[in-house]
Parts: C-alpha cells; sequence; structure tokens
C-alpha cells in the first residue's frame, strides 16, 4: 500500500470502476439500459475519475498496485465535489435524480460536525476481493484517527461493505432509501 500519485488515476479508476461494477444504488442512479440495476459502465468510469482527482491532493488517497483505492478526505477538508456532482445532475434520469436529491442531502447532514476523516470510496478488484485488502486501506487512516482523536465516516451501499465496515468499528447511523433494494448506510467510528 502507498501513498496515490497523479500517475495511478487510470489505475485506480479503472480499480473502483470495477469494484463498484455491481453497486446498487450506482445502477439504481446510471442503470445500463441492457442490464438493469447495473450501472453504466462508461458513466461509473466518469464518476471515478472525477472522484480521483477531487480527493487525491488532499494526502489520503491510497492505492494497492492495481488491485485496490481508496480516497480519503482529511479533517477540515471539504472537497469541491463540483466535478462528480455533475455527473449525478447530467447522467442521471431527471425524475431518478430529483428523487434522490433529497436523500444526498440527508445523507451530507449525517456527516459528523466535529473534524473527521471522510471516506469517499474504496473497493477492490474482483480477483482481489477477500483478500484483506480493504482492511489494509482502512487500518492505514484508522491508525491515523485513533492516535490522534479523529472521527471517521462513511457510507456503505452494500450489506457485505456495512459489515466489512462494523468489524473495524463503524456504528450504523441510520438506512436512508432510496428504492426497493437500494440503500445507504451512514457509519461513523470513534477513535479508540
Amino acid at each position: 500500500m502507498r501513498h496515490a500519485t497523479p500517475l495511478d488515476a487510470g489505475t485506480a479508476a479503472a480499480v473502483l470502476t470495477e469494484a463498484f461494477s455491481a453497486d446498487p444504488l450506482m445502477g439504481y442512479l446510471w442503470p445500463d439500459t441492457s442490464q438493469p440495476g447495473i450501472p453504466a459502465r462508461e458513466t461509473l468510469r466518469e464518476f471515478m475519475d472525477a472522484a480521483f482527482e477531487t480527493y487525491l491532493p488532499h494526502g489520503h488517497s491510497y492505492v494497492i498496485d492495481g488491485q485496490a483505492a481508496a480516497l480519503w478526505a482529511p479533517p477540515g477538508v471539504e472537497p469541491d465535489t463540483s466535478a462528480f456532482g455533475e455527473i449525478f445532475v447530467t447522467r442521471a434520469d431527471p425524475e431518478i435524480f430529483e428523487s434522490a436529491r433529497a436523500n444526498f442531502e440527508a445523507m451530507h447532514e449525517l456527516h459528523p460536525e466535529d473534524p473527521h476523516f471522510y471516506l469517499a470510496q474504496i473497493g477492490a478488484v474482483d480477483a482481489a476481493r477477500g483478500q484483506g485488502l480493504g482492511s489494509i486501506l482502512l487500518d492505514r487512516v484508522l491508525a491515523v484517527c485513533d492516535n490522534d482523536g479523529f472521527v471517521a465516516h462513511l457510507e456503505a451501499t452494500t450489506p457485505r461493505s456495512q459489515a466489512l465496515y462494523a468489524r473495524h468499528g463503524f456504528e450504523t447511523v441510520t438506512e436512508i432509501v432510496f428504492a426497493p433494494g437500494v440503500s445507504l448506510y451512514p457509519m461513523t467510528r470513534s477513535p479508540r
């Protein structure tokens, strides 16, 4: 594991695109017309490219070469998310986006008021899943949280990811339901 650099942009975005290729929330927002419930790959890749560019400058983006990546915002940093926010607005069906807007606003309001680390994206390619790479990426920042007394916050989009985060001390704040079978789970972890 190492800090990501601008040279990692393509690979990290490809890793995150594969990791979220069956994500129910992404599939709800940008459905592939030939496979309902699966996100449109091109839009998902565009989103991950924008996410990488947004979080990289803040010093807490990490990669495990070609296998896994994590994008964090450190305490006191509010990244300019307009680049990937624009993707939500322009690529989602207007009716879907309009109904989802209130849920995204609720999601943002649930972020802790205290300075905190925010995990925007984390994922591994299919061939690397179940090998503990997500835990390695989480542990890097959670050790800083514990040493420096910071809260960590994220949103899980699947029960599997929710269980992973719970094993690392995150507690579910609530469930935000977008549609049947499509939920987002804000989770917060206090320092240990």
